[in-house]
């Protein structure tokens, strides 16, 4: 009996032994730590679907897109969605901490950053000084910022507002030099203009499409210099944001704010999303912050706009409105998936760690989808599940 308890005891202390280097190998090793939670997101998958809720009588179809959402690797979701007569319905999931359970649900009012759908509003902004006649979509960018004085690549003399709303203003984010700003090229934008004199154009103004964040932030000086305002406080003040929920985000985490599934596999240094950008000069392309339902009243309430409003499109470029991303508009892309098949408008962005969705219809709904993941796909295999869940199946 006594040799038993000793081999007892030996096999207990073999166990002790072993867990304690597991747990010391995952502690110094960040990397195999986090490959270690991502091998466990199947069964955090299965929390968050489980915690979905939704308004009174919200359409059964918005709760089956955040599953699909989940099953892209974004645990937790807001949904939000006006229909053609003006009803609100939404739908939430996940948690807003890391750990399921250990924090609290997210709700109607938990804000996500918005990335790129920031976009909506400084097109917004740009396109009502159109209507008032302080702008058109032919002025010349130096004529209103006049830091750009002979600048070394002459084309630059060429770029118009219109270009800049429709990428069309010669930067190419994809080339060895491109400007994109998050990272990349020079930091021109807000606060160097005047390196836009020593820069040099991917492609000739109007030649192609190439989207740029550098052309939204200079859209959002645009506006600042015609405002006689920072952008931040004209926009603060004409969107209300005060009251609607909106923020310009920073380099810190909003203590109502959901965490993001970024998980650093890698050797990439961009492990901590909050600091790995200067989210102070992205206001304008990707600066915003907020909750799904005040995404959706904020777009409803521009499309209702008079024209040019963000659902306007350039006439004078042909694309195939068949193909995701093929065509571009002011503010958004249109999609249609054959010439029978209802169209609708697309804007769409992604943080690390988030993506963000706004679909509107003819009929005028809007939805307006976070996620604080992102899908191994790309925003697209959300846009044509959505499409093919609410337009094609009759919702």
């Amino acid at each position: 009996m006594f040799q038993s308890l000793k081999i007892k005891d030996l096999i207990q202390l073999v166990f002790i032994v072993i867990l304690a280097i597991v747990f010391a190998f995952l502690y110094v090793n960040n990397q195999a730590r986090n490959t270690l939670w991502l091998k466990t997101y199947p069964v955090r998958a299965i929390m968050s679907k489980s915690s979905i809720q939704c308004s009174e009588d919200s359409p059964s179809w918005m709760s089956k897109v955040l599953e699909f959402q989940v099953d892209q690797t974004a645990p937790s979701n807001q949904i939000a969605f006006i229909d053609n007569t003006g009803n609100l319905h939404h739908c939430e999931n996940g948690f807003v901490g890391e750990y399921p359970y250990l924090s609290a649900s997210v709700t109607e009012k938990t804000r996500f950053r918005y990335a790129s759908v920031t976009k909506l509003w400084t097109a917004d902004a740009i396109l009502d000084l159109i209507k008032q006649e302080k702008l058109q979509f032919g002025t010349p960018l130096v004529s209103i910022l006049t830091e750009i004085k002979n600048p070394k690549d002459p084309r630059i003399n060429e770029i118009t507002i219109g270009q800049l709303l429709l990428h069309r203003a010669g930067f190419d984010r994809y080339s060895m030099l491109g400007q994109d700003m998050f990272g990349i090229g020079k930091e021109i934008c807000p606060n160097h203009i005047e390196l836009l004199n020593t820069t040099r154009l991917g492609f000739t103004p109007d030649e192609k499409v190439s989207y740029s964040n550098l052309g939204y932030c200079l859209l959002g000086e645009v506006v600042s210099r015609l405002e006689d305002k920072p952008y931040k406080d004209f926009m603060t003040e004409k969107y209300d944001m005060d009251n609607s929920g909106l923020k310009f985000i920073s380099n810190t985490r909003m203590e109502d704010e959901v965490f993001y599934n970024h998980i650093e596999t890698g050797i990439t240094g961009a492990g901590d999303i909050y600091t790995v950008f200067n989210y102070d000069d992205l206001a304008s392309a990707a600066g915003l912050s907020g909750s799904a339902v005040a995404l959706a009243k904020q777009v409803k309430t521009m499309i209702s706009q008079p024209e040019p409003n963000i659902l306007s499109l350039n006439n004078k470029y042909t694309c195939d409105l068949n193909k995701l991303r093929d065509c571009y508009g002011y503010a958004m892309f249109p999609y249609q998936r054959n010439d029978l098949s209802p169209k609708v408008f697309f804007r769409d962005g992604n943080l690390l760690g988030l993506s963000t969705l706004v679909m509107i219809t003819e009929n005028g709904e809007v939805i307006a989808l976070l996620s604080n993941g992102i899908s191994p796909q790309s925003n697209d295999a959300t846009k044509l599940e959505l499409y093919n869940t609410f337009v094609m199946n009759g919702k």
